[in-house]
């Protein structure tokens, strides 16, 4: 995404999400519009819920660097500020990706040499090896196997949020048992 800035503010990225102190100090810097206060609402947490459970990162926090939010939530917050605010951030959004990038400048480089057969195939073996599959001959199809890595990748995205939201899991299973009214595991 091509710069953002609202209110003559800069918006701050980490890795792909939005500053939440730098749109707070955009719309003002209001006390009561502090991001935590957005956070804490029941409707923006139903709202976090709902991306995550899409498996959007939805939310960044670092201590001493701010907190930062997927552009979903950059929208919420504009509204939930005032109408006018909402529509800079739409404008600004809007603006940001018409920009056209400059043309990057022809660099010489030469391509990665193709992975070998034998180093396919060690690929395989090791999914396979870490799928507990045992025959020495197994057919697997390519869907599979992009199947296999989508899958590890998505337990990799799920580590991630537990690292860093601890809690994570419990809300979750919560989430879960208030959707379908079932108490898994309980007497």
């Amino acid at each position: 995404m091509a710069h953002l800035m609202i209110a003559s503010k800069d918006i701050r990225t980490l890795d792909g999400l939005y500053s939440l102190n730098d749109l707070h100090k955009a719309a003002g810097a209001e006390n009561k519009h502090r991001p935590n206060y957005f956070l804490n609402n029941q409707q923006t947490k139903e709202l976090l819920a709902e991306i995550e459970i899409a498996g959007i990162p939805a939310i960044k926090a670092k201590q001493g660097v701010g907190t930062y939010v997927c552009k979903e939530l950059v929208y919420a917050y504009a509204m939930w500020i005032s109408p006018k605010f909402n529509l800079e951030v739409i404008r600004a959004f809007d603006q940001a990706q018409t920009e056209q990038p400059p043309e990057p400048e022809p660099v010489q480089q030469s391509l990665p040499n193709p992975i070998q057969d034998d180093e396919k195939l060690k690929l395989i073996n090791d999914v396979a090896k870490s799928l507990g599959i045992t025959e020495s001959i197994a057919v697997v199809s390519a869907t599979d196997i992009m199947n296999m890595i989508q899958t590890i990748r998505n337990y990799q995205q799920q580590l991630a949020k537990i690292q860093t939201n601890p809690a994570w899991v419990d809300q979750t299973i919560e989430r879960v048992k208030n959707a379908t009214g079932r108490h898994f595991g309980e007497g």
